[in-house]
């Protein structure tokens, strides 16, 4: 299972913020992971069918807690990466400069195509 750690790790690696101090902070991080679960649930809420009790009206929310980074994502990992895409395409907003609006604007992109192709459409 992948943690939310695993999300933290490979988000900075996108953003190419692995030296302390960071840029983005883990806090930054967490809230947009947080809200990448909501995400996930509005475009598939399927996915939270078999791991979580329904009808979910609650999902977690994660803080800076060696116990919820250590925590295991509540999903299937075939949706790992697109949370990974999303948080740090919603990171990657916070910037000024417009090339880091264009790549923001792709991996959010990239997010809601994973979610919503096909398999065989995902390149």
């Amino acid at each position: 299972m992948r943690t939310v750690q695993d999300v933290l790790n490979d988000v900075r690696v996108i953003l190419q913020d692995q030296v302390d101090p960071f840029r983005y902070t883990t806090g930054e991080l967490l809230m947009y992971i947080n809200n990448g679960l909501y995400e996930l649930k509005r475009l598939r809420p399927d996915i939270w069918l078999s791991s979580l009790t329904f009808p979910v009206t609650d999902l977690p929310r994660y803080v800076d807690d060696p116990v919820d980074l250590a925590t295991a994502l509540p999903f299937n990992t075939m949706f790992y990466q697109p949370l990974v895409l999303y948080v740090a395409g919603y990171a990657e907003l916070r910037d000024d400069e417009f090339t880091q609006d264009a790549r923001a604007a792709t991996l959010l992109k990239s997010f809601a195509v994973q979610l919503s192709a096909p398999a065989a459409a995902i390149v």
